[in-house]
């Protein structure tokens, strides 16, 4: 069993990674509709009518894209639980093996 590797999971990359995920998941969320704001500078009713379909499609992106970085976040977020739980366990039976000795 010498050849087996030991797990190795960088916490404080994943916390980051966590963080980072909430900064772009409020980043789209906050987006918000700009239609209104910009449709008078669009010309054309053609031009007006594409821009209209345009953002209305971001805006159902959006939200597909905000739910998804949402569960990723979940996702590590549940990771870093998991290993930080299992980790002080770990340490704690350590630490109890330690002093039977």
């Amino acid at each position: 069993m010498e050849d087996d590797s030991d797990l190795i999971v960088n916490i404080d990359l994943l916390v980051e990674s966590e963080s980072r995920l909430k900064g772009i998941q409020r980043e789209l969320k906050y987006l918000g509709n700009r239609n209104d704001d910009m449709h008078e500078h669009w010309g054309s009713g053609e031009i007006s009518g594409a821009m209209d379909d345009f953002v209305g499609n971001w805006d159902d992106y959006r939200a597909q894209m905000q739910d998804s970085v949402k569960q990723v976040g979940e996702l590590v977020k549940s990771t870093i639980d998991g290993f930080t739980g299992l980790d002080a366990k770990l340490a704690a039976e350590l630490r109890k093996a330690q002093k039977k000795k």
